[in-house]
C-alpha cells in the first residue's frame, strides 16, 4: 500500500502492563506483560499489521519506557515522526486486570504523564502529508492541553479534505468539557465507532423500550437487534455522520450508513483476552476505506476503475467520470459494506488471541483464513 496513502492516528499512547492470570483484586496478580498501547497506537499497529502505512502523533517520556514504545513501533513499521518526546513528564503506562466476568479494569499511572501533553503548538502541516484518513479517540478528550490539540487536528483533517473517524469510547463521570469536546469531535466527523454502553451513553435517552444492562446481556435477541440498529442510525442522524459502526464484542457488529443498515455475526476464535479487539476492528474498516481511495484515484486510468468495493452504480458512474483526482470522504465511504465488516469482525476476533493488545494482531492472510474456514 502506498505511504502516499497513509492513515494518520493521534492520542492515546501508553505502556500497556496487561496481568496474565485473571482477578479483579489488584493484590492478586505477580506477572504483568508489557505491551504497547493506548488507543491511537492500538489502531496504528493493526492497520500497519494489516499492510497499510500508519502515522502516529502522540508524546513519551525521555524515559526508558518511551524509549521502549519509539523502538517497538518503528520495528512494526509505523511513522514515528511526530512522536514527541518531553523531559518534564514520564511515559504513561496503563495496568490491566481481567476479572473472573471477562470485563477489563485499568488503572492509569501516573497522572499527569508525558501523554497528555500535546499542545497546539506542536500541530505542524507535516502531520497531515500523504495522509487519507485521521482516526481519533474519545479517551485523548479528557484531559488538557491533549484534548484541545485533538479538537485542532480534526478541524484541521476536515478542512484539508481527510476522511475524519471517531472512536467515541468514553470514561464516565468525566467533567463537562470533556463531553462537550467529544460532541464536537462526533459533529466533524465521516464515521464514528461506538461499542453498546457507549452507544447508549451517547443517546442521553432516559426512558428506554428495553433496559440497557438487558440490551447488553442479550443484544441479539429478536428485538433487541432491532432496537439496537434504530438507537445507531439515531447516534448517525444526531450527529451528522456518514456511518456509525457499533461493536458489540462476542456477539458480531452493526453497520449504519444513509443506504443500510444491518447486522454481522461474530467469528469465532479461542479468546484469550478482550484488550484492544474495538481497535482492531475499526482499523480493518479503515484499511478497506484505504483500499477503496486507491481505487477510487485510479478510476480515471480505464481498466483499474472497476473495483469488487465498489458498488455496481459506482462504477457505472465512474465510466463517466472525469479525469479527476480529488477524492471526498463521501466518496470513500460508499462501498460494499458487506465485505467490510465481515473483514473487521475477522480481525477483531482474532486480536483476542493473545493476552496483549498488539501481539494477536492479524495480517491480511490470517484474516483471510478465517474467513475461509466460514
Amino acid at each position: 500500500m502506498s505511504s502516499n496513502h497513509c492513515l494518520l492516528t493521534i492520542g492515546e499512547l501508553v505502556v500497556d502492563w496487561i496481568a496474565t492470570s485473571k482477578g479483579a483484586s489488584w493484590s492478586k496478580p505477580d506477572t504483568f506483560l508489557r505491551s504497547p498501547g493506548g488507543n491511537a497506537a492500538n489502531v496504528a499497529t493493526a492497520y500497519a499489521r494489516l499492510g497499510g502505512q500508519s502515522r502516529l502523533v502522540a508524546k513519551v517520556g525521555s524515559d526508558i519506557h518511551g524509549r521502549y514504545l519509539l523502538e517497538t513501533l518503528g520495528d512494526s513499521g509505523i511513522d514515528t515522526r511526530f512522536i514527541f518526546e518531553t523531559s518534564r513528564y514520564p511515559t504513561a503506562q496503563c495496568y490491566v486486570l481481567t476479572g473472573e466476568d471477562e470485563e477489563n479494569i485499568f488503572f492509569n499511572w501516573p497522572k499527569p504523564n508525558a501523554c497528555h501533553q500535546l499542545t497546539v503548538k506542536e500541530l505542524s502541516p507535516d502531520m497531515f502529508e500523504g495522509a487519507f484518513a485521521l482516526h481519533a479517540t474519545g479517551i485523548s478528550l479528557t484531559v488538557e492541553p491533549r484534548s484541545h490539540f485533538v479538537i485542532a487536528a480534526m478541524r484541521r483533517a476536515r478542512e484539508l479534505g481527510l476522511l475524519i473517524s471517531f472512536d467515541a469510547g468514553f470514561p464516565y463521570g468525566e467533567g463537562e468539557l470533556a463531553r462537550k469536546l467529544t460532541k464536537e469531535a462526533m459533529s466533524l466527523s465521516h464515521m464514528i465507532k461506538v461499542n453498546l454502553p457507549e452507544l447508549i451513553y451517547w443517546l442521553g435517552r432516559s426512558k428506554h423500550e428495553v433496559p440497557p444492562a438487558d440490551l447488553a446481556k442479550s443484544p441479539t435477541k429478536p428485538g433487541h437487534l432491532d432496537i439496537l440498529l434504530s438507537y445507531s442510525r439515531d447516534l448517525m442522524n444526531q450527529t451528522g455522520a456518514h456511518v456509525v459502526l457499533c461493536t458489540l464484542g462476542a456477539h458480531g457488529s452493526i453497520v449504519v450508513t444513509d443506504q443500510k443498515e444491518k447486522y454481522y455475526e461474530p467469528l469465532r476464535v479461542k479468546s484469550l483476552a478482550g484488550v484492544g479487539a474495538g481497535d482492531a476492528y475499526v482499523a480493518a474498516v479503515l484499511y478497506q476505506l484505504s483500499d477503496n481511495y486507491q481505487k477510487l484515484l485510479a478510476l480515471p486510468d480505464g481498466p483499474r476503475r472497476h473495483s469488487v468495493l465498489l458498488p455496481a452504480k459506482m462504477q457505472a458512474q465512474a465510466q463517466k467520470a472525469p479525469a479527476d483526482t480529488t477524492v471526498r470522504p463521501a466518496d470513500i465511504l460508499e462501498l460494499d459494506w458487506d465485505q467490510v465488516a465481515v473483514f473487521a469482525n475477522a480481525t477483531g476476533a482474532l486480536a483476542t488471541r493473545t493476552v496483549s493488545a498488539s501481539a494477536g494482531l492479524p495480517n491480511c492472510a490470517e484474516v483471510a483464513e478465517l474467513l475461509n474456514k466460514r
